[in-house]
């Protein structure tokens, strides 16, 4: 059989890829080497040690009462009846895979209980609070403010930093509606209030790409969501189309064939773009072009996936609020929402082409609630998948 030489060579890449699989997989996987528990002035606290950082998420299980941590990519590399977890809230302790690649701790509690995540998602040392919660008459548990110790201070955390990115600006207006509303003006203020509820939380910080009326370009958007550390990034826009009946709010997070551009503009710019979720590309031993695309190609794929997370969350929350032009989170190129390795999404608040919904985005009440809505989104989706307790 004749072999064509596109396909000798897709098979040398592919038998690379596959040589490279393993050690990728054992690249990721970290260890759990530790776990300490310390007594709390109205809890304890539970210290998870690992070799490297990697995604957690918390499950809050009842009848009886538990904590699951699930930690994906991880295998336990301790002994469990070494580690004196009678304590406290705690009486037992378990591990156990949910699924392949994801190591789950469980810990059993003698009574109802609240927890806070007291570390960022990226550091390799994961500590969590666990405190009893109180009771009320209607059965609905209140989740006490943990006093902290000192080496766990509200001052030594590392917040959530949510970029968001108010639409348009300066020289470029937007949409324009019917009684001259413009859609750079209602973006902003929903985007200053967003930013102040997220500003008065102790575990979280808001940066704007701009804070008054001036224009922004798209791309250094993106590079402002990466100088600023970011950990989400919300665009914040408002619809316009030709047929004026039109109406809703509406989700957008990075399609495929957005991720597909962006891979190859990371790859083309080794200088500009080395870093990539925390990793110096740099630093890699093997710096090939192939490494470089797998490793881009995993951490968009996570991405994206967190991203569709997160609008479905924000989308959830609007829908309480006001009626949805799309019942679920749409894909589409956006450049904005092209950061391999940051969750982001583009929320349209409504159509400035429909006179009603032109009505309600100039009240700043409306505002006030929209912004109300994307930050309930916000910690909905943090407090589900990220874990960090908000």
């Amino acid at each position: 059989m004749t072999v064509s030489l596109n396909a000798k060579k897709w098979l040398c890449i592919l038998t690379v890829m596959f040589n490279l699989m393993p050690a990728l997989v054992m690249a990721e996987r970290a260890k759990l080497t530790h776990i300490h528990f310390e007594p709390t002035e109205n809890g304890v606290r539970v210290s998870f040690s690992l070799t490297q950082p990697t995604v957690y998420h918390i499950l809050e299980l009842a009848n009886p009462n538990r904590l699951a941590i699930d930690f994906d990519q991880a295998q336990l590399a301790t002994q469990m009846h070494d580690l004196g977890w009678g304590i406290g809230l705690v009486t037992g302790m378990r591990s156990g895979w949910p699924t392949p690649g994801v190591l789950r701790i469980v810990l059993d509690l003698n009574a109802q209980a609240g927890y806070r995540v007291m570390s960022n998602p990226r550091d390799s040392r994961f500590e969590m609070l666990i405190f009893a919660a109180r009771i009320k008459n209607a059965g609905k548990v209140i989740r006490p403010t943990p006093i902290p110790t000192k080496a766990v201070a509200v001052s030594d955390m590392h917040p959530i930093i949510v970029v968001i990115d108010a639409g348009h600006g300066g020289k470029d207006p937007g949409a324009i509606g019917r009684m001259g509303t413009k859609e750079k003006d209602v973006v902003l203020a929903i985007s200053l209030r967003l930013a102040d509820l997220i500003n008065h939380q102790t575990n979280m910080r808001a940066v704007l790409t701009r804070k008054g009326d001036y224009f922004v370009p798209l791309r250094n958007r993106l590079n402002l969501a990466r100088k600023g550390k970011a950990d989400l990034f919300v665009a914040i826009h408002a619809d316009s189309y030709f047929n004026k009946h039109s109406s809703g709010a509406s989700i957008y997070a990075l399609s495929q064939r957005g991720a597909t551009s962006e891979a190859a503009r990371w790859l083309a710019k080794r200088d500009n773009y080395s870093e990539l979720g925390g990793v110096d590309l740099s630093e890699l031993g093997d710096k090939s072009y192939l490494l470089r695309s797998v490793l881009i190609d995993l951490a968009q794929t996570a991405t994206i996936t967190d991203s569709l997370r997160l609008g479905t969350a924000m989308l959830d929350s609007l829908d309480r609020l006001t009626r949805l032009h799309y019942s679920r989170v749409e894909q589409a190129p956006f450049v904005v929402l092209k950061s391999p390795d940051i969750p982001s999404v583009l929320v349209e608040t409504g159509f400035i082409s429909n006179s009603t919904e032109e009505q309600r985005l100039r009240s700043s009440q409306y505002q006030d609630k929209i912004a109300q809505a994307l930050f309930n989104g916000i910690r909905l989706y943090l407090k589900k998948y990220a874990s960090i307790g908000v």
